[in-house]
């Protein structure tokens, strides 16, 4: 007995086509829904191997063939005899179709067959639909890739929020104390801090663009204005040397002003140098100082 196969499919699908009659009244729905039905077709078709005709096609065998099954039993499909055509096999079959008759089923070559205007017809249908389904198949591979980096990439900088990495630990040879130095961490687009002790003096250093020099210098000093949620400013004043090699000023840091700036996440900073000066209201790690400023306290 041959078996409709788009019969089942239909029965299967139908369901499905009648909640997207129902959902898709908006052209976003219409989208994401598709996407949807494809993949759940894409689901269902792969694991046959091949995408199903709208209906079979009756062709005729050119030649006599020998077909073998995939139980390893021969079959003669004799010249001229009719066989019915259910589909377009795709990944390791493709190329090939999958036919039925009374007595075997199976992929073989088009070549095994002429199936008329009928076959080509319902072959470029499908062929679409294969395509259709396949590059939904690699939009969902990609999503997946995309949000598997940016889980890990939020994992790794969890592990650096919750982390204190140094470039410098140790005791001065000869000041016989402290000296701290952490890594510079990146907490927006062109912006890094550093946090430095010596003893229990505290520094913050904030590197960013080309702002002209970093001076000191009472009639032109340069300076960071960090601006937190809770609308608190905190001002940080250059101390370290004239630098005109790129923009890093040290500040001087008191317990006070770590008190501060662990209540609340930071808003804005704005940097000046001698030439011009750079605002910054987009952060990548906002908590910057809430996070880290217990790295000073390092035993």
């Amino acid at each position: 007995m041959i078996v409709n196969n788009n019969k089942l499919l239909y029965i299967y699908f139908s369901p499905l086509l009648e909640t997207f009659k129902r959902f898709t009244k908006s052209p976003m729905n219409q989208h994401k829904y598709f996407i949807y039905l494809i993949l759940t077709l894409s689901n269902c078709l792969f694991a046959q191997e091949y995408a199903a005709f709208e209906k079979p096609v009756i062709a005729t065998v050119i030649g006599e063939r020998t077909f073998k099954s995939e139980d390893g039993k021969k079959y003669i499909l004799q010249s001229d005899s009719e066989i019915e055509i259910l589909g377009r096999g795709y990944n390791k079959n493709q190329g090939r179709f999958w036919f039925q008759n009374e007595e075997c089923s199976g992929f073989i070559s088009f070549m095994w067959f002429d199936g008329g205007k009928d076959f080509r017809e319902q072959d470029k249908k499908t062929a679409s639909l294969i395509y259709q389904i396949k590059n939904a198949q690699a939009l969902k591979e990609i999503k997946e890739e995309q949000e598997a980096e940016l889980k890990a990439k939020q994992e790794e900088l969890n592990l650096m929020k919750n982390e204190c990495s140094y470039s410098i630990n140790e005791i001065d040879v000869f000041d016989k104390v402290k000296v701290i130095r952490t890594s510079a961490k990146w907490i927006a687009e062109g912006l890094y801090i550093i946090l430095y002790a010596k003893g229990s003096q505290k520094k913050v250093v904030f590197s960013t663009i080309d702002l002209g020099c970093t001076s000191p210098n009472k009639n032109n000093r340069s300076w960071v204005k960090v601006m937190l949620e809770n609308d608190d400013v905190i001002t940080f004043y250059h101390s370290g040397q004239l630098d005109c090699g790129g923009f890093e000023l040290w500040g001087n840091l008191s317990n006070a002003e770590i008190v501060r700036l662990k209540k609340s996440p930071i808003k804005a900073i704005r940097l000046e140098g001698t030439d011009l000066f750079h605002t910054v209201t987009e952060f990548d790690w906002p908590n910057f100082f809430i996070d880290q400023l217990r790295c000073y306290d390092v035993k």
